[in-house]
């Protein structure tokens, strides 16, 4: 399986996570006390990711390694199938909290059990996932630039910019779900841009030859367009405080 097929699929299995999301029919049919939805995010997702993560490594491995290498194989493996834990388990966290969520009565959603819950549910779980998966991704792409890569030169640099920004296009549709509260992703997006850094730097000595590694020019090009929209909502954000701070009220020529 090409590499650059193998993040198509990913990308679609996320954005279909994300349109799950909105079907009513997936939130209210359950199978015992646990819907479709849960179930789905739970166990079917999972599975068939994690094969395709395992195959990918398998890989990569069987390759010759590069002159130049950042991290380990065996460290970055590590970090992998740690991350891979961490987003897992909070998946789990979510699921669980998501399901208890919906058992609490109207009376009950300002006690501190709900909030407790709640925080699980949303703030915690969400950062662990998404955290998780970018140190994922980041050594997935550390992990292919350590090996010569196996694409011929004339690889189609247009296939990967497209697959790039698709990532990038569905990696803010799940995000979006957060737009009102984007204080709560400020772990994500700290430990974001430090990845950033990290790419940035083990990616400059194969920079005239990126082309040849798929995942991490689809990578890069999905970075910057969450960069972008990081800044944006941060410059939206200053420039909102500005606004408030240099009001002046109506009555105060009065």
């Amino acid at each position: 399986m090409q590499h650059i097929e193998l993040l198509t699929i990913v990308s679609v299995i996320a954005l279909a996570g994300t349109l799950a999301y909105r079907s009513s029919f997936l939130h209210s049919k359950k199978v015992g006390y646990i819907s479709l939805l849960q179930i789905f995010y739970l166990i079917l997702i999972p599975g068939f990711v994690y094969a395709v993560i395992f195959s990918y490594i398998l890989d990569i491995l069987e390759r010759p390694k590069n002159t130049h290498v950042f991290l380990s194989d065996k460290l970055l493996t590590s970090l992998l199938l740690l991350s891979i834990l961490y987003t897992y388990g909070g998946l789990a966290m979510h699921s669980i909290g998501k399901t208890l969520a919906s058992y609490f009565i109207k009376e009950q959603k300002n006690s501190l059990l709900f909030k407790v819950n709640n925080y699980f549910h949303r703030e915690f779980s969400h950062n662990l996932i998404f955290i998780g998966t970018l140190v994922s991704i980041t050594c997935f792409s550390l992990l292919e630039i350590n090996h010569l890569s196996p694409y011929p030169k004339g690889t189609n640099l247009l296939i990967i910019i497209l697959n790039g920004i698709f990532v990038g296009i569905a990696s803010i549709g799940t995000l979006s779900f957060y737009k009102q509260r984007w204080s709560e992703l400020k772990l994500f997006f700290f430990v974001f841009w430090a990845l950033i850094v990290v790419m940035l730097y083990a990616v400059k000595p194969y920079i005239k030859n990126v082309k040849a590694y798929p995942f991490t020019l689809t990578i890069l090009i999905a970075f910057s367009i969450l960069a972008t929209l990081n800044v944006f909502l941060y410059v939206r954000r200053v420039r909102h405080k500005i606004k408030l701070t240099w009001r002046i009220p109506k009555d105060f020529f009065e």
